[in-house]
């Protein structure tokens, strides 16, 4: 199984994205030394959720935080519905630190999505993959006109999100597997990035180990992601490296890694809706009950893309 680290892009949500560079330096020369395949560093010149550098890369960050060791071992992340369509804004293959440009795309707008990634590809000559969002709302129709739009494109990776951390894989591995099975036979590597708001994420990691038919998963470190995180990387390397890590961990233990999970995530997990309404419930102090009673009415394209008004509703 390859993993593709992404405790700076996800776990920016932490902390806006303003990472202390010697601890973006430090990760990024630790994770290359264990092996881990690819470091996404964050959002490529995005500045929709913030100005901060992380969220906003361009080549001398990212120089600055792999001190141009040259390993092209770097991944950036951008979102479809914020990032540039100026294909001149984007890095080609004439660097040796990026090696993978990967789009989130969401079900709304996979049309002109895969158009873009494709343009994408083309332009910079790098490794392109397609992430659909929130693969758990899709329904099983849904999911296989998608794969029908995508597969028509020459992308390096096609991915699954489990964006809002519903995913069970003891459950659904056969739903999944049908579909990375065709992608795989159309020459293309699979991916799941996974996240733990329901404490599935290292068991459906197991699933994916166990799978012929997945070869990438996301982690990060101490689950440091949006939400309730990510699958834990500590979790998944040998014990020689994770000792190694744990090193990294206790010394930035308190000032980064120490964080609080809000119980109202795993109520949004329980519903596979955007964790933005648990972040609204826990300023209006909603009860677990009456939380989850409203969280059962969301419907539609307002269980991915957060619609403020419906809690105000809900509460008049």
């Amino acid at each position: 199984m390859n993993i593709i680290d992404v405790t700076l892009r996800d776990g920016g949500f932490t902390c806006d994205f303003d990472w202390p560079m010697e601890f973006a330096q430090e990760y990024y020369k630790l994770l290359s030394e264990l092996g881990v395949d690819l470091m996404e560093l964050g959002y490529w010149k995005q500045t929709a959720k913030s100005s901060n550098r992380f969220f906003n890369l361009n080549m001398d960050t990212i120089k600055e935080v792999t001190q141009e060791r040259g390993n092209k071992n770097v991944s950036v992340m951008i979102d479809y519905s914020y990032c540039s369509k100026d294909l001149n804004d984007y890095p080609i293959d004439n660097q040796n630190e990026i090696r993978l440009i990967r789009m989130t795309c969401r079900k709304d707008m996979i049309d002109s999505g895969v158009k873009f990634a494709h343009s994408l590809k083309e332009h910079t000559g790098l490794d392109v993959a397609f992430n659909m969002f929130n693969t758990t709302n899709y329904t099983d129709d849904e999911l296989d006109s998608t794969l029908d739009i995508v597969l028509k494109y020459d992308f390096d990776i096609i991915g699954f999100a489990d964006t809002h951390g519903h995913l069970d894989l003891n459950v659904d591995i056969d739903r999944y597997e049908k579909r990375f099975k065709k992608i795989k036979e159309s020459n293309k590597k699979t991916a799941f990035h996974l996240h733990n708001h329901t404490g599935k994420a290292y068991t459906n990691y197991v699933k994916c180990v166990e799978s012929p038919y997945i070869d990438i998963c996301d982690t990060s470190i101490m689950s440091l992601g949006k939400g309730a995180g990510n699958l834990k990387l500590e979790n998944v390397l040998n014990d020689k490296n994770v000792f190694l890590l744990n090193d990294f961990i206790l010394k930035y233990y308190d000032s980064i890694f120490k964080k609080t999970v809000s119980p109202y995530y795993l109520v949004t997990g329980r519903f596979g809706i955007t964790d933005h309404y648990a972040g609204q419930a826990k300023e209006n102090n909603m009860s677990m009950v009456k939380f989850a009673s409203f969280c059962a009415t969301i419907s539609g394209l307002d269980r991915d893309n957060f619609n403020k008004n419906l809690l105000e509703e809900f509460l008049n």
